[in-house]
C-alpha cells in the first residue's frame, strides 16, 4: 500500500518476504507457542523451554505469550466461534493471503486480536491497515457481521495506552475502507513500478536492491554536511523523512557485511574484515568468594531497587503502587513525524522569553 514498485521488485528478485530473520524467527516461534496453548487449554508457563520454530520459549516470551492469552480468553464465550491461526484468502486477488492471530464471532460482533512480539516498532490500532487486512479477510467469509473489535496485543513495547490497544468500528467501515483503499492498491501493484521510502522500509527484503533505497544513501553520502545548516526550514523538513530510509539501508548493507564475512565470503577484500566484538571484563566463577574474603563489604555492591516495569511483574499490588510512585521524566526532545500521537512541543526562542517579560505587568511596575 505504501509502495506498490516493491511488489513487482520483490517477485521479480524471488525474495522472501521480510530480510529480519531473527525477529521473524522469534516472532513466529511466539505465535506458534500462542497456538498451541489455546488449543491444548495451557497456560505460558507450561511450555518454557519447549521449541516452536527451531526456537526455545524463553521467560521472557512465555510472559508475552501469557499477556495475549489472558486478553483473549475471555472473548471466547460459549456463544462465540473461535478462529486460532486461521486462513484468509480471496478469490479475487491471488495475493490475498493471511492468517489471523485469533478471532472470535458472537452473535453480529467479530473480534480480531493480533499479537506483536516486537519491542523496537510500537503498532497503533486505530485504522491500521494490517489489522483492517485481517478484519475484512475475515468479513469475506461472515457477512452477516455487524460491527468489528480490533485490538493489538504488543506486551514488549511501551506505548501510552499500555500493552494491549482496542478499536471499534462498524463493519461497513471495514467494507468501505477496502474498496476505497486496500482493493485499489493490491490492484495498482500489477501497473505501478513506483517506489516510495519510508518507515515500511524496515521489513522489505529488497532494500539493498532497491534503486530508490540506494540513491538516497549515495546522495546521503556524497552531500556536504557543511551546507546543512544554510537549507532553509522546508528543504530540512522535505529531507527529514529520508533520513529513516537511509538509516534503514545502513543497517542492512552493515548486517549483509556481517552476513558474507561469518560465511568466509569477501576474503582479502581490501577493504573490511571480521574481527572480535569489544567486550568489558568479567569475573571467573571462583572471583566472588575469594573477593569477598579478602575485602569484605567493600567488594560488593549495594542492592538496588527494581525499575518500575520489572516491579509490576510482582503482583497487582506492586502494579497500583507503581502506578502512584513511579514517574516518567522529562529526558530531552526527539524529531517525530506529525503522526505520531505524542502531542508537539513549541519551543520559545530567548528573544521571545526575555519580550514577555518586559511585557508583564510586574516588570512594568
Amino acid at each position: 500500500m505504501k509502495c506498490p514498485g516493491s511488489v513487482r521488485l520483490i517477485q521479480s528478485l524471488h525474495l522472501p518476504e521480510t530480510d529480519e530473520p531473527d525477529y521473524r524467527r522469534e516472532g513466529t516461534a511466539a505465535h506458534e507457542a500462542i497456538a498451541h496453548c489455546l488449543r491444548n487449554d495451557l497456560d505460558a508457563w507450561e511450555v518454557v523451554d519447549k521449541v516452536f520454530y527451531d526456537t526455545p520459549v524463553s521467560v521472557e516470551m512465555a510472559d508475552a505469550i501469557q499477556s495475549y492469552l489472558d486478553t483473549v480468553r475471555p472473548l471466547q464465550t460459549p456463544m462465540a466461534q473461535v478462529f486460532i491461526e486461521y486462513r484468509i484468502s480471496s478469490p479475487d486477488h491471488v495475493l490475498f493471503y493471511g492468517t489471523v492471530d485469533h478471532a472470535t464471532i458472537a452473535d453480529s460482533l467479530l473480534t480480531v486480536s493480533d499479537f506483536k512480539y516486537g519491542q523496537g516498532v510500537i503498532v497503533e490500532v486505530e485504522r491500521n491497515p494490517q489489522i483492517m487486512y485481517y478484519a475484512y479477510g475475515m468479513l469475506q467469509n461472515f457477512p452477516d457481521v455487524r460491527r468489528v473489535v480490533m485490538r493489538i496485543v504488543q506486551p514488549r513495547g511501551f506505548h501510552p495506552d499500555g500493552p494491549v490497544r482496542r478499536w471499534e468500528c462498524p463493519a461497513e467501515d471495514i467494507a468501505e475502507w477496502a474498496m476505497r483503499e486496500l482493493i485499489p492498491a493490491m490492484e495498482r501493484t500489477a501497473l505501478d513500478d513506483t517506489l516510495d521510502v519510508g518507515s515500511h522500509c524496515r521489513f522489505c527484503p529488497a532494500k539493498l536492491v532497491c534503486p530508490m533505497l540506494r540513491a538516497i544513501f549515495k546522495a546521503s553520502a556524497l552531500a556536504n554536511p557543511k551546507t546543512i545548516p544554510q537549507l532553509d526550514d522546508g528543504s530540512i523538513a522535505r529531507d527529514y523523512p529520508l533520513l529513516q530510509a537511509a538509516k534503514l539501508y545502513i543497517k542492512a548493507a552493515e548486517e549483509e557485511t556481517l552476513r558474507r564475512l561469518m560465511a568466509g565470503q569477501m576474503v582479502d577484500n581490501g577493504v573490511v574484515k571480521l574481527v572480535n566484538k569489544k567486550a568489558d571484563r568479567v569475573w571467573k566463577p571462583e572471583a566472588a568468594e575469594l573477593f569477598k574474603s579478602r575485602f569484605g563489604p567493600k567488594a560488593m555492591t549495594e542492592p538496588e531497587l527494581k525499575t518500575p516495569a520489572q516491579m509490576e511483574r510482582i503482583d497487582d499490588a506492586a502494579k497500583k503502587m507503581v502506578h502512584e510512585y513511579a514517574y516518567t521524566p522529562q529526558s530531552g526532545y526527539t524529531v517525530a513525524p506529525v503522526s505520531d500521537k505524542r502531542p508537539g512541543v513549541t519551543i520559545q526562542s530567548v528573544t521571545e522569553v526575555f519580550q514577555k517579560a518586559l511585557d508583564s505587568p510586574t516588570t512594568q511596575e
